[in-house]
């Protein structure tokens, strides 16, 4: 399966090449009388700097830098599961598949996934009287089934349960689908897997809709009208997948740490919140902090993957958690309308102001094209409805 990132449900459009570290360990100090740079240099490539004091924590946010692309855009949401097999069309295609990054010539095509059931296959387990329930762990092991056997649950050792798009899931796979349809079981109605976002661009639309047209056929959604949108919009300077997240971070911390701005930071704590670094790891949901892990322990772990997150459903948020301590940020760099300041109000930061977080488009006009015939897979939680009505 390809891995996709989840869809943060605070979210800002620059999260999505941004990383934000929020220095909450106990024990640490700040000094925020100290000149911090507006923008760092890593590997000949410029990142912008961000540091504000919040009521959580110092916050640490660099940024890839903003750059005005003009070319196509296309973006599709719904049920979409890549398999092995999907993946080896493709790569045969000329595709490079990286994680949730998919690339063919010019067209980029981003995948994002809302599912968060699981985050690996450890998640997840079977439950009901013969096995036949996939879902998660601690949950699924509750629900109870009728005692039977029908044949067509032969087809279950064709595949396994596990993390898909976030939901746990059987696997779905070509055996598996026919065997079900063998025994007039409609796959869909087995199969579950977490809605997901792909989002493609390409400076050419005729690039990208030849690009759309193969990704589609090769999953199984090809039976479908899909517009592509010619427009000019804000994006990262450089592609996430060119640049190291863990390095830049690294470099910002120990700049900090050189500096003074920071103080009881160790090497160790700058190495473990490199690890774990990713572009994306930004925003109320899925910064990085020193947070209580699942296990018990403590680490500087994505807050959404910490013990109990409290995450939040809307998007366009932009900048969180911008008022000091004491009720007022005592420093902050490059978080006004536009400008780059220190020293400024919290009242004057980007908080709760959606457009200017939002990408810009202009000139919008829209070229639409016809895929081939084929079928939707709509994905359901048919046997956890099924258990309710028995219940």
């Amino acid at each position: 399966m390809l891995p996709a990132r989840p869809v943060g449900a605070c979210f800002s459009p620059s999260d999505l090449y941004s990383v934000e570290v929020l220095l909450n360990k106990p024990g640490l100090e700040y000094n925020l009388s100290i000149e911090i740079p507006h923008e760092i240099e890593v590997d000949g490539k410029t990142f912008v700097l961000k540091v504000w004091n919040g009521s959580r924590g110092l916050h640490v946010r660099v940024e890839i830098p903003t750059v005005r692309h003009l070319g196509a855009y296309w973006t599709y949401s719904g049920a979409f599961v890549i398999t092995s097999k999907a993946i080896e069309k493709l790569r045969d295609l000329g595709w490079v598949i990286n994680e949730s990054e998919l690339r063919r010539g010019n067209a980029t095509f981003k995948i994002l996934h809302s599912g968060r059931e699981c985050t690996s296959d450890s998640d997840c387990a079977t439950g009901g009287c013969s096995g036949e329930v996939c879902g998660r762990k601690g949950e699924v092991e509750k629900i109870v089934t009728p005692c039977v056997y029908p044949l067509w649950y032969e087809c279950f050792r064709l595949t396994s349960c596990g993390c898909v798009n976030g939901t746990c899931s059987w696997k779905p796979n070509p055996e598996f689908e026919n065997c079900l349809k063998s025994h007039g079981v409609d796959p869909s109605k087995v199969i579950r897997a977490g809605p997901a976002k792909i989002v493609g661009e390409a400076p050419d639309p005729e690039e990208l809709g030849e690009a759309v047209k193969e990704l589609l056929n090769a999953t199984g959604v090809n039976c479908i009208n899909f517009e592509l949108y010619s427009r000019s919009q804000e994006g990262p300077a450089y592609n996430t997948s060119e640049v190291s997240a863990p390095d830049v971070v690294k470099r910002v911390l120990e700049g900090l740490v050189e500096k003074g701005v920071v103080k009881g930071l160790t090497k160790e704590d700058i190495e473990d919140i490199a690890k774990v670094a990713e572009w994306g790891n930004a925003g109320w949901n899925s910064h990085i902090g020193w947070y209580e892990t699942k296990n018990g322990g403590y680490a500087w772990i994505p807050y959404d993957e910490s013990k109990d997150p409290v995450l939040v459903r809307f998007t366009g948020c932009g900048y969180w958690d911008v008022g000091g301590s004491n009720g007022s940020a005592e420093s902050s760099v490059g978080l006004t309308n536009g400008t780059e300041s220190t020293g400024t109000s919290a009242g004057t930061h980007l908080e709760g102001n959606n457009d200017q977080n939002s990408p810009s488009t202009s000139s919008t006009s829209s070229i639409k094209a016809l895929c081939g015939p084929g079928l939707i897979t709509l994905l359901s939680l048919w046997a956890l409805m099924i258990v309710r009505r028995r219940k």
